[in-house]
């Protein structure tokens, strides 16, 4: 099916700058995605679930993840890969001049701050609303009506986009645990309430990005049952209920507690960073 979208340009200050920007870009928004191209979304779904080994289920649980802002601990590199391959179609689909955003609060900010558009933008759109982004992109018009492609407009979230990047861009991810001057265990945490992520998602980000041996055999076990779990989701059955109740809690909350152990499979930085942020959570008894 053709993505729609409705855009009320009743929505918009119409006597402010920014008002009357966002209705433009409602309006052109509108009529591109009457044009969109129903082929060509498909192939841009497809190069990406070519990317997961054709796996078109895992696939659809990854992109429902981030139209969610959800982070699921075992498939950690799966969403990134996605997010990296999207970031990379935004900048070739819309190079820096061709689209625009506005901020309702402050005119001046995003227009005058290329490198605060991108990212109060991008990630937000990447994520949440990507459909729109693949229709906007496949949009066919006319040769006289293509400077309306050079006018995209695209919506930003500054939390939004602070939370996807938190969660599903590999460089960085880690960023907001390292050994910085000057930051309080109540500003970690702050970063992370900020993010909406717990103990659980940190320790998994950590250990999947300072990786440096095997996992668990019981890690990769869970993992391989959880794959099979989604393509059987249209059916009846359910590997995972097969599964001891410690397992299926491990499952839904992840490997790792405060109280628990260090992993073995990860470099000393991210055993330093481990601890870091196991302190940060314990001390403040706030686990996630």
């Amino acid at each position: 099916n053709n993505f729609t979208m409705s855009f009320n340009n009743d929505d918009y200050d119409h006597s402010s700058y920014a008002g009357r920007c966002g209705s433009f870009g409602s309006s052109t928004n509108s009529f591109l995605l009457k044009h969109q191209d129903k082929a060509a979304i498909d192939r841009m779904v497809e190069e990406q679930v070519k990317l997961l080994g054709g796996d078109k289920e895992l696939y659809n649980r990854i992109d429902d993840n981030m139209m969610n802002g959800v982070l699921d601990h075992f498939f950690i590199k799966e969403h990134c890969t996605i997010y990296a391959w999207r970031e990379t179609f935004f900048s070739q689909h819309f190079p820096n001049n061709s689209w625009f955003t506005v901020d309702f609060e402050d005119e001046d900010e995003l227009e005058a701050d290329a490198v605060l558009r991108e990212f109060w933008t991008i990630p937000y759109q990447i994520t949440r609303n990507f459909d729109m982004v693949m229709a906007l992109a496949s949009a066919k018009v006319i040769a006289e009506l293509t400077w309306l492609k050079q006018h995209t407009y695209f919506e930003n979230n500054e939390q939004l986009s602070d939370e996807a990047s938190s969660k599903y861009k590999w460089d960085g991810m880690t960023y907001e645990f390292e050994e910085l001057e000057d930051v309080t265990e109540q500003q970690r945490l702050g970063s992370c309430d900020w993010a909406s992520i717990g103990f659980s998602e940190v320790a998994h980000i950590v250990a999947e990005v300072h990786q440096t041996g095997p996992k668990k055999l019981e890690e990769m076990a869970l993992k391989a049952v959880l794959l099979l779990n989604i393509s059987s989701e249209s059916s009846e059955f359910s590997p995972l209920e097969y599964l001891p109740k410690l397992i299926q809690k491990k499952a839904a909350l992840g490997m790792y507690t405060v109280e628990g152990g260090t992993p073995d499979n990860i470099s000393e930085e991210g055993k330093e960073m481990f601890e870091r942020m196991r302190r940060v959570f314990s001390n403040n008894n706030n686990s996630g």
